[in-house]
Formats: C-alpha cells, structure tokens, sequence
C-alpha cells in the first residue's frame, strides 16, 4: 500500500516538472507550428505536377517503331526524364527522348524489356512527379534449324525404331507450326504433329519416311521458316541415300557456280538436276558430270533461282535434295550528316547495314584502322560509342559494309564542339555617315562558331540589304546613316557554349541638305513664294542664299531663316541661284537652283458636255494659255487619244473633232494642258443618240425660237455663276496663300490624295492645296462638272427617316459615330445594319475632309475595304453611311479572342486565320494604293470583322472616348502615334509608305491578341524613340518568323526599303499557301 502510494506521489511529481518543462518550451513548439504552417502554405500555392498524358503498357513488334508518350498539365519549367526498371535512360540513336516522349525507332526484345516510367521535375521548386509504369509486350519471331531430338545421334537411327525431329523457330506469343517433307505439307492425320513442343514424331521409322524436313511458324510478329533442314535417311541400301548435299550458291555475275550432290544405293542410283520443273542437259555453260555435280559457268541473273538434285534407286521413293543460286549484291550506303557533340558526353552512333546477298558484314574505321571492341572508343555490334567524348575524338570516322558483293562505305565527320574564346571582341566606334562601317566580332571555337548580330536587341536579319556579315563575324553596315547610331551587340556560338560582346555605334553626321534643292523650279509670276533649303552637320550649319552670276538679289527677295522669299514674283526673278550651307568643322555644300519664271495654266475655252446624233461630227472646245507655251492632249475614257483614228483630229487650237460619231464614242473626254511648270485638265462627257424622227411641221417652225430661248436662260445662268465662282477662287486663294506662308516646301515626290486632312508638300504647296484648286476651278468654270458631281450624290442620297439608331459606338473628330439599321439600303435585304459617321463639327477644314472621306469610299470598290451605301445632306448633322460586319472592330475580336472569361471568349485563332486577316488588310490597302489614295490611320481599331473572318478596312477613329489612348496631340492635332513612322510624326509626310509602317504595326497587333504597340512605354518615350530611329516591335511567341522579317520590312527607317503593297500581298500569299503556317 506504501509502496502504491510512493508510486502515486512520484507520477504526480513527474506530471509537475512535465508542465512545468512545458512552460519553459512554448517558443520552440510555436517556431516549429508556424514552419509547418509556412510549409503547408508552400504546398498550397506551388500546384503539384500533373500528369495530362502518361506511358501506357502496349503490344509491339520487335524491330518496329513505338512511342511512349508523357505530358504535364503546366509544361513551364518542366524538365523530361525516363527511368527502365528503376535506371535513368540515355539517348542513344535507336531509343531517346521527343520533346517529353520516349521514342524507340526499332524495339528491341532483349534490351527494352522490364519496366518504363516519366520522370517530370520542376526545375525551379525542385519537385518530382514519377508517372505510371509500363511496359511492352514484344512480339517476335525468330528462325531456327531443325535437329533430331530422339535418338540423340543420326548414327543411331534405325528402322522399325521411332524418330523425332524438332523444330528450333521460337518467337513470342507462342508461333504455330507447320511441318513439311520434299516441300509437301505434312498434316496431323498422317503425322504425330505436337505444335507445343514443336515436334515431328515417327513412330515406327521406315525408308519411306525418307526425305528432306523443315517447318514453318508463325505468330503475330509473321511468318519464317527453319534456316536448317533436316534430311531423314533411315539406311535401306536400296534406297537412294544423299551423301553429299548440295549447298546455296552466292556467286558474282559471269562467275561460275558449282553445286556437288551424291547419293549411294545398291546398286548405284541415278542423279538428275531440275532447274524450276526443268529438267537440265549438258549445254554450253551448264556441264553435268557423272558424280552428279552441276556446274554453271558465267552465271547470269536469269540462272538465278532454286536447282533441285533427285536421287532414284531401285527402291524406296525418289530423294530430292534443294540448293539455291544468288548473284551476290551490295546497295550504296546513303550519305549522313556530320554530327556535333559537347565535350564529356556519353555518344552513340549507330550504322546500319546496307541490304544485300550475302549479309553484309559491318565495322568502324578512323584512319583506316578498325575500331576495337574495347577502350574509351569502341564498337559494340554496329554501334560506334564514345564513353566519354573529348576533343581529339573529332575527325573523320567511316562505316564498312562488305560482303562478296564488294565494299560499301559511308563517312561521318564528328566534331566535338568548345566554347567560343574572343579573338576580337567588338568595341565603341565612330563610323562617318554615308560611307561603309565595320564593326568587328572575331572568336575562335570549334566547330567554327556561328555569328550573329543584333541591333538595338533586334538581330540584324541575313537578307536585310543594309547589312553584310562577313564568315569572321565583322558586320558591315553597307551606308551609314544617322539612325545607325544604336547599341549593336554580337553573340557567336556552338554547342559547346556562347560569347557575347556590346559595342555602341556614334555617327558623324556628314553636312547635307535635307532635302536637296531640286535643282529645276517653278515661280508663279506676281505670286507670293518661298523656296526652301535646309541642311544638318555635325554642327548647326549657316543657310545663305546668293545668285550664281554674283550678282545682289532684288529687294523684293529676301533670306527668311533658311528660305528664299520672293514677295512678288516678276519676269527679272528667273535664273540660276545657289544655296550654301556651311559651318566650322565640315566647310561648306553648295546646291544650284535654277528658277522659271511662269504663268500657271488657264482656260480659255474649256470642253462642255456634249450631245450629237449618230453620224455625225462632234467637236469639244478646249483652249488653255500659259508661258511656256501649253501642250494640249486628249485622254478618251481614260486612255491617251490615238491620234492614228482617222475619225479623231486634234486641231492646232487644242480642240477634238471627231467625225461620222458612233453610240461607241459616248463617254469621258478629258482635255490636258500642260507645259513645264504646271499642268490641269477639264472633263466633259460626250452623248451619242440615234436622230429621232420629225413627224410635226409645227414642232420645226417653234424650234428656232425654242433654242434661241434655250441659249438665252444658259448664257445668263452661266454668267450669273461664273461669277460666283470668281469670288469663291478669289477667296480660297487667298486662304491658300496664307497657309503657304507657314508651310514648309519640303518633300521629295508628288503625293497622293490622304483620307484624313493634310497631304505630303510638293515644292511648297500640299498636295490636298494643289487639288482643292483644280476642283475648284472645275466647279467655277464648267457646269458639266457640277452636274455630275450632284448627280452622284443624288445616288447615293438616303432619307433620314428610314436610319434607326442601335447605339453610339463612340466620337470622332466629325463627331458621334452610330451603330443604325437602315431600311431597303441594300437590294434584297428589308433592313441592314449600317456604320453611320455624323458631321457635327462646324470647322471648314473638317468638312472638307468629311466630303473627301465620303468621295474616297465612293470612288474604292473592293471585297476588302467597305462600302459607301448613302449620304445624308438634306440637313444638319450631314450622315456618311457605310458598311459594317457583325463582329465589330478588329481591335475588340482580337482582345476577347485572348480574354480568359470563357463566356465571352471565341474560338482560338489559328496562324493561318492570323495570316489571313493580315492579307485581307493587304489586299484592300494595294486598291487603295493603287487609286492613289493614303489611309492615315490603319489600325486594327478601324478594320471590321465578320464571323467568317472576313475582314474590311473602314475608319471609325473613335479618338475622342474609345481609343482616346491610342492617339496623342501634338502640334494642334490628334495622331495615332504609336503606328506612325518619324516622317509621317516630324515632317507630317504621309504617303502610302507610312501606310505600309502602319501596316506592319496591325500585323504586330493581329499577332498579339490586339495589345497596344510599345504598351511598357509612355507616349512622350515613344516620341523620343522616333527620334532616334530606335522603334521597333518585339518578336511574338506563335509569330512566323517569315511574318515578324515582313513586319521589320515594313519598319524600315528609309521609305525606299519598305516594301510595296503587292510586294506585301505576294509574301502573304505565299505564306497563306505554305504547310508550315
């Protein structure tokens, strides 16, 4: 009971100094709770690997190829292994990795038995995820001879005594077995068959059973016979019994071939010899000699086949012993390529051998030497190992097949490859403008390394004709320009590893115009003109102007900054003047200009519509003056007048006449005038109609009167107008003036009409100025113009009350841009959903541009640009309505193509469908190009999409609200920035060459799911990028990198190396076509 109650104490005192130790503890046990804690948290946020795909267990035949196939859910930073029965696996030429699958190129029963696993290891968290095992289940067969099981000896046979052949053809699964005897198959009935044992069993063995055996099997893997005959000779000397066995022949061509064959019986047997089922005589090279041997000489591939020796006896059945004729062969080995291996790596190359009779034998040489079986290097059966590599391995080594046939060979260049070690190593230069720069790179490997450069992190492409690089890896830019001025950077490398060096590029600019002074130009007499020059350097150059012959200029001409200013033009103006641009360090350039002195051209008498009975002569009036002198020519329905049609006569004064006129001659006439300095022209349409027949002598009394009436009305009407027209020229030129005075006169070539406001200059006048005029003129000179101007747009007059408004899609500098329905717009269709454009702005500038926006979608019929439907211009907001597709913009699709919300996100656009949307805006830019138009502002945003991915160019430059980001102000104007070239953004030149830069953006776009150009930088980086020549978009995951060399084509800094469209259209359609896309 003490002792009890000790025990009780002395637990209950162990259970105190527990707790108190517990108290003491709590640090380390909350540490050790909040690791865990910590552990778990790890475990949650790192998703453990997930096998999508794993190995399978699977039936294969040996010899045949088979795939073992292993993928991840996320393969990011997954790394592939293969494990067989527990051992990592290497690559070897017949077993290796694909990607994350294992291949085998030719199973092999011995080797690729036991289990196989994929290993997949993050190789940033570290973690290892091991797949399910599998295994092949090889099917084979294999050839064997057939031997005598019982008795154990041939000696030992006997007749009356039981015999049992076997047969020695093995395979997996299990082969059935089939026996034969003198080629006749022998059956269970008549024979003791056990196929699971592979047996053939005589019981009571008799001369009669007598006869050469073999058997044939097969399973799944195919079908073989026994490669070792066995002939059964149970002794009765009466029966023909062989002695000597004719053997398979393999003989060259025109060799001679020898088959020995003997039989003993008593008394002595007959032999004759069968070639197929005939029976073979003594010929000239077929000798048969009384010992029973054959022998064929200048063996020929028709004696080619199975030769059969029949032995006869007085007893007992026929012996038929069979021996084969081959002509022996060898096939070519078929090249290879060299191979490249890293440096202390286990390699295996394997040599195949060619076919042929007999089998070739196969081996390795270096040098002439044959590979031993054993070493570092060494042959293993016809593989070639290296266990390990190490540089003095590379060289040449050659594969040896041979057999009688001859000797067949095949050489392999292994290079066992270093890394790269600098030689030179490219450094800072300074490279004139306009002459060749070299920039050096020069490191030594082996191989010999592979060289490439890249500029501003964007490798310098081998085609782009502005660069060559040299086999030593020097980079020469061909003609140095100012925006060369880059950090360029060269990587060479070979397997064995790489080298990388930078070197920054600084330009000294050389002094030049910009542009040259055209060296020939026109002044309009009593007109206000500038004429430009201006010119960089090193150093800011000083602009002055002088006149050639020395002498002062006028007082009315005077140097404003770098401009020549004529303040009014006189006759004594004319001649050769020299601009000089000079400064301290490069001295001086000069350009000569030699200015004319015109008058610009003017009507005097301008064609008018015209209306002439069939048969008749028609004569259109066109009279124009100027200095130098104008040329008057013809265009009928846009072709140049042939003047050899006899019908057709260009009179001295300018004017057509055109005799015996057909309904063939109704059409467009237009009248051009042209000398040196300027050049115009006015249209009048020419109407032939049949002569009615006059049936009223009273409608002929009242005719005169009726005309002299007729021509009354015109002649006030006209002149009422004609003098409208004076004020409103009057006015517009003046406008114009004033706009000269604060325009540049730069620009190098005539421009084209632009969709939005503003054009490229033309010797100080825009082009859009230049225009305006003419349509002005027209408009005030001849009322046929007028006429066929509002006729058009009666065409496409649309009422108002038949537009329904859907919703507002956004604002543009015109104003709201709609989504409406528009009832009988279209032929066949009760409504359609139309694009409606509104003008609410009151800006001239902004109408006019309204006007030229709705004339361009009129004048352009094409699959891929949209459609003007209607105006609407009774009254105020003035509507432009166009075509629209049911997805929306290009911008919107592309973005939800890419979204991750699943209820809204479409179907995956494939390469090709990318490619394809790329041609489609390519296509409908080249017709826009081609009808000399210039978009401006292309952009994924204002390109329409349907649901068969078929795509428009539109314009809805929602700039005000909806892409209100993707415009920037600048000079008092809203411009897509990021899709502008420098010139287009610095010289406001805008040309169908910055349609095709802003063309390689939409590619950009099309190929990034729609994501803003150069989104990481803000608009004033963009603008400074510009600058310094150093945009240029990233490559894109998924982009061909035929695409991106398009796009880069698009980039380039010179107008002159961007592409045309027809170029672009070309290189898409090819692409379109190529199976790789």
């Amino acid at each position: 009971m003490e002792l009890s109650t000790k025990n009780d104490r002395q637990r209950r005192e162990g259970n105190t100094n527990s707790k108190v130790t517990n108290t003491r503890k709590p640090p380390v046990a909350t540490f050790l709770s909040i690791g865990i804690i910590c552990m778990k948290v790890l475990c949650i946020q790192a998703a453990p690997i997930q096998f999508t795909k794993e190995p399978k267990s699977q039936d294969a035949l040996h010899g045949r190829s088979a795939m073992l196939r292993c993928e991840v859910s996320d393969p990011a930073d997954i790394q592939y292994g293969w494990l067989n029965n527990g051992q990592p696996l290497d690559d070897t030429e017949r077993r290796f990795r694909e990607v994350s699958n294992l291949k085998f190129t030719a199973v092999d029963r011995r080797v690729d038995t036991g289990n196989f696993e994929c290993v997949a290891t993050n190789t940033v968290t570290g973690e290892e995820a091991h797949s399910t095992n599998a295994s092949f289940n090889i099917k084979w067969l294999e050839s064997g001879g057939v031997t005598l099981k019982e008795p154990t000896t041939e000696a030992e046979i006997e007749s009356s005594a039981p015999v049992t052949l076997r047969c020695h053809i093995d395979g997996h699964p299990r082969p059935t077995c089939q026996w034969f005897r003198d080629g006749m198959r022998l059956t269970e009935k008549t024979h003791q068959i056990n196929n699971k044992e592979r047996t053939l069993t005589f019981k009571s063995a008799s001369p009669d059973d007598n006869g050469l055996y073999y058997c044939c099997a097969k399973n799944a893997a195919g079908h073989v016979c026994s490669n070792a005959n066995f002939t059964l000779n149970i002794i009765d000397k009466s029966f023909p019994r062989p002695v000597v066995t004719p053997m398979d022949q393999v003989v060259l061509k025109n060799e001679e071939a020898v088959f020995h064959c003997q039989f003993t019986a008593v008394p002595e047997p007959t032999v004759e010899w069968y070639y197929d089922a005939e029976l073979l005589t003594n010929k000239s090279r077929v000798i048969l000699y009384t010992n029973g041997t054959l022998l064929i000489t200048q063996v020929k591939p028709r004696n080619t086949g199975s030769y059969r020796c029949v032995g006869r006896g007085p007893r007992g059945p026929d012996v038929t012993l069979e021996a084969s004729l081959l002509i022996a062969e060898i096939e070519d080995m078929s090249p290879r390529q060299s191979r490249v291996f890293t440096a202390d790596t286990m390699q295996r190359v394997s040599c195949t051998a060619p076919r042929g009779k007999p089998q070739p034998e196969v081996w390795w040489e270096r040098e002439g030497v044959r590979v031993p079986t054993e070493g570092r290097v060494y042959q293993e059966g016809s593989e070639l190992v290296f266990s390990p590599t190490e540089q003095g391995d590379s060289g040449s080594y050659t594969c040896v097949a041979q057999n009688k046939a001859g000797r067949k060979t095949q050489e392999l260049t292994f290079t066992v490859a270093t890394a790269p070690v600098w030689v030179t190593k490219p450094q800072d230069s300074y490279l004139e403008e306009g002459r060749p720069g070299y920039l050096h790179c020069h490191a030594q490997a082996t191989p010999e390394p592979e060289v490439t450069w890249h500029r501003n992190s964007i490798m310098v492409m081998p085609e782009d004709p502005r660069f060559t690089v040299f086999p030593n890896g020097t980079l020469r830019i061909n003609n140095v320009e100012v925006y060369d001025g880059q950090m360029y950077a060269c990587v060479s490398r070979t397997q064995g590893g790489k080298l990388s060096g930078n070197a920054r590029v600084y330009v000294l600019e050389k002094l030049k115009f910009t542009p040259t002074p055209q060296p020939s130009q026109c002044l309009e007499l009593d007109k206000e003109v500038n004429i430009q020059c201006s010119a960089t350097g090193r150093e800011t150059p000083t602009i002055k102007w002088t006149k050639a012959d020395g002498g002062e200029l006028l007082p009315h001409v005077e140097m404003r900054n770098s401009q020549l200013h004529f303040t009014k033009v006189t006759r004594s103006d004319a001649g050769n003047y020299t601009c000089i641009a000079s400064n301290s360090l490069q001295g001086e350039i000069r350009a000569m200009v030699g200015l004319t002195v015109a008058v610009y051209i003017r009507f005097k008498l301008e064609p008018e519509n015209t209306t002439v009975y069939q048969g008749h002569t028609a004569i259109l009036h066109c009279q124009a003056t100027a200095d130098p002198e104008p040329r008057v020519q013809w265009m009928v329905k846009d072709k140049v007048l042939d003047t050899s049609r006899r019908r057709f006569q260009l009179m001295v004064n300018g004017s057509l006449v055109i005799t015996d006129v057909t309904t063939d001659d109704t059409g467009k006439y237009t009248c051009i005038a042209g000398n040196s300095c300027s050049i115009s022209d006015r249209v009048a349409q020419l109407y032939v109609v049949e002569k009615p027949v006059q049936t009223l002598v009273d409608h002929e009394e009242k005719a005169p009167y009726k005309m002299i009436q007729t021509i009354g009305l015109s002649v006030g009407a006209a002149v009422a107008y004609i003098i409208v027209v004076l004020g409103l020229m009057f006015y517009c030129k003046k406008r114009r003036n004033a706009k000269r005075l604060q325009k540049g006169q730069e620009g190098e070539e005539p421009e084209m009409e632009c969709l939005n406001r503003g054009a490229v200059q033309q010797n100080g006048h825009t082009t859009a100025e230049i225009q305006e005029e003419v349509a002005l003129t027209s408009v005030g000179t001849t009322a046929a113009a007028e006429k066929r101007h509002s006729s058009a747009n009666e065409k496409l007059q649309f009422p108002r009350e038949d537009l329904h408004t859907i919703t507002t899609l956004g604002k543009g500098e015109f104003g709201e841009v709609l989504l409406a329905k528009a009832k009988g717009i279209e032929e066949g269709e009760e409504e359609t959903v139309v694009l409606v454009k509104s003008l609410q702005s009151r800006d001239e500038q902004l109408q006019l541009d309204f006007r030229r926006e709705a004339d361009m979608f009129s004048k352009l019929s094409h699959g891929n640009v949209v459609r003007l439907l209607g105006l609407c211009r009774e009254a105020e907001p003035h509507y432009m309505i166009l075509e629209y597709y049911d997805l929306g913009d290009l911008k919107q699709f592309l973005r939800i193509s890419n979204s991750k919300d699943e209820k809204i996100k479409s179907q995956p656009i494939t390469t090709k469908t990318r490619v394809s949307i790329c041609a489609q805006v390519a296509l409908g830019m080249e017709h826009m190009s081609n009808h000399r138009f210039v978009h401006k502002d292309l952009a994924a945003r204002n390109c329409l999409i349907s649901g068969q991915r078929s795509v428009k160019i539109s314009a809805p430059s929602l700039s005000k609200d909806v892409y209100n980001s993707e415009y920037y102000h600048y000079r008092q104007a809203w411009i897509p920035l990021r899709w502008l070239p420098a010139e287009s953004v610095f010289e406001d030149d805008f040309s169908t060459k910055s349609d095709v830069w802003a063309f390689g953006v939409l590619m950009w776009e099309v190929f990034s799911h729609g994501e803003l150009p150069y989104t990481k930088l803000s608009d004033d980086e963009v603008l400074e990028g510009l600058q310094a020549g150093k945009m240029k978009l990233p490559v894109l995951d998924g982009c061909p990198s035929k695409v991106y060399k398009l796009m880069c084509r698009c980039w380039a800094p010179s107008l002159k190396e961007r592409p045309s469209f027809s170029e672009v259209v070309n290189t898409l359609g090819d692409l379109s076509s190529d199976s790789n896309v």
